[in-house]
């Protein structure tokens, strides 16, 4: 698959989905995973929302730096396709980013 085929699919994915599996790591480096509902500002810029007292919150909080997985969970198994991310997450207050 070409460079523009892959774009293509992973926008379709996005495009295609509302959650997204979120990967965070403490102070100390353990791993942490949610699943959290989603909006995409285009395809570089997600929104979720998450209790400021959640796991996931506090590890952004002490290690800004994520990983973000987007799949449909119903697809058969061998059969899909997900869209794999590194980003730097922050948290945004109030009613305005």
């Amino acid at each position: 698959m070409d460079t523009g085929d892959l774009e293509v699919a992973g926008r379709a994915i996005i495009d295609g989905n509302r959650f997204m599996t979120l990967g965070t790591a403490n102070s100390e480096g353990e791993p942490w995973v949610s699943p959290v509902f989603y909006v995409a500002d285009g395809y570089s810029t997600f929104y979720w929302i998450s209790s400021p007292e959640a796991t996931q919150v506090r590890n952004i909080g002490v290690r800004p730096q994520i990983g973000i997985v987007v799949f449909n969970s119903q697809q058969e198994p061998g059969s899909g396709e997900a869209v794999y991310m590194a980003a730097t997450a922050c948290e945004l207050t109030g009613a305005e980013p």
